[in-house]
């Protein structure tokens, strides 16, 4: 153990072989498990790209009809088009609008949903604010705060660039 005379008198010092020894400098040397990106993933493959696979809630289909992955540059504007989509769906709980006006923009699925949710609303809610995503490339999801008379909720929905269109594969209203 070094005295605190010779700890004052000599300033630090990269050459100082015990203190790079130190175990917490461990969990920063090159090629250690906790130094790559999300931790232990390679570089070559965190940089391969994920796709979408569309969402089926448990349908299947055969290969020929199924719904197949569109790019970005095959599909509407995403902030106009979730911004109508979410006016629209939240005019139809508050029966103002028919849900048949959705029908082919909504999955399946989230489309029975939402049928069941008609006439839930009194009033169409004022839009405070909306929050898009794009976790991977094809796929926006949003989360919206709404202003009721006397309380305030929020709405999410995720939509996917399926078959040249968007598609809203999940919607709630919390």
């Amino acid at each position: 153990m070094k005295s605190e005379a010779e700890i004052n008198e000599k300033s630090l010092d990269l050459n100082d072989y015990d203190l790079l020894n130190h175990p917490a400098l461990e969990l920063f040397e090159q090629g250690n498990f906790y130094s790559t990106p999300l931790f232990g993933r390679k570089e070559s493959q965190s940089s391969t790209k994920l796709y979408l696979i569309p969402t089926s809630h448990g349908e299947s289909y055969e290969a020929d009809f199924a719904p197949t992955a569109s790019s970005l540059s095959e599909l509407p504007n995403a902030t106009r088009w979730t911004l109508t989509y979410l006016i629209t769906a939240l005019e139809i709980m508050a029966t103002r609008r028919p849900a048949s006006q959705v029908a082919r923009t909504t999955h399946r699925y989230t489309y029975n949903c939402l049928l069941a949710q008609v006439g839930s609303l009194k009033e169409v809610p004022k839009i405070k604010s909306i929050r898009r995503s794009q976790p991977i490339v094809g796929v926006i999801e949003l989360s919206a705060t709404l202003i009721f008379k006397e309380r305030i909720r929020a709405l999410v929905a995720r939509f996917e660039g399926v078959d040249h269109k968007w598609l809203c594969t999940e919607l709630s209203l919390i």
